[in-house]
């Protein structure tokens, strides 16, 4: 036997003993796993098939052509078949249906560019860390911004003491570079009495994405 068969041999053999051990475990708990899975497949069908038809719902909004689309899919490119891979993944594993619209967004941008700037590839390998409520407290902390007249004072919002999880909301966008934390004496936020300051900066692509929030919020509200 050469050397260079050995390690696909064992890996076969693995997953052959992977299989094995599944059907026994099956078998002995009188196949309560198969009926479970098709429980599940049965039950989600129809709630999986909507997340994917919002998505491509949402690049169909954005002026993505089925062909040009299509054409994508069908890409021969490594890094275009692992960027499909990932969409599909992360549109399933969404829990809100922000995330599905800035995945369109993103989609559009490697699609039309060939490929995303670093702002938005931080976004799209980080997108299913962040909730409904952390994209709306994003929107409304660069809405709210607040530009001191002193000068070395930072940019910061002023929030009631109530709110003290938007200094976890904004310190986790800092962490992806999408914002950037401002340091003072106090630290990236300071409590004085019943509010808290929170301290950050924009990054050149924090603007891009108030725009696209802004767009989402405007289209649900009307609707």
């Amino acid at each position: 036997m050469r050397l260079k068969s050995l390690p696909k041999k064992i890996y076969n053999n693995r997953k052959a003993d992977t299989k094995a051990v599944y059907r026994a475990i099956d078998a002995a708990v009188g196949g309560s796993i198969s009926i479970v899975k098709e429980s599940i497949a049965k039950s989600y069908q129809g709630f999986l098939d909507a997340k994917i038809n919002n998505l491509i719902l949402d690049m169909a909004d954005n002026n993505i052509e089925t062909d040009e689309l299509i054409n994508f899919i069908n890409s021969k490119s490594h890094e275009d078949r692992e960027f499909m891979s990932n969409l599909v993944i992360k549109s399933l594993h969404s829990d809100n249906r922000i995330t599905t619209f800035l995945l369109a967004k993103l989609s559009k941008n490697k699609i039309k560019n060939g490929s995303l700037n670093y702002y938005e590839s931080s976004l799209f390998t980080n997108i299913n860390t962040f909730t409904h409520e952390d994209f709306g407290i994003y929107h409304y902390a660069i809405q709210h911004l607040i530009q001191p007249e002193k000068i070395k004072m930072s940019p910061y919002i002023l929030v009631p003491l109530e709110d003290e999880h938007y200094i976890l909301a904004i310190n986790k966008f800092c962490s992806f570079g999408i914002l950037q934390t401002a340091y003072t004496v106090e630290g990236s936020y300071h409590k004085e009495e019943n509010q808290i300051y929170i301290f950050f900066f924009k990054t050149p692509y924090s603007d891009t994405l108030y725009q696209v929030l802004d767009e989402y919020f405007k289209k649900t509200t009307s609707s």
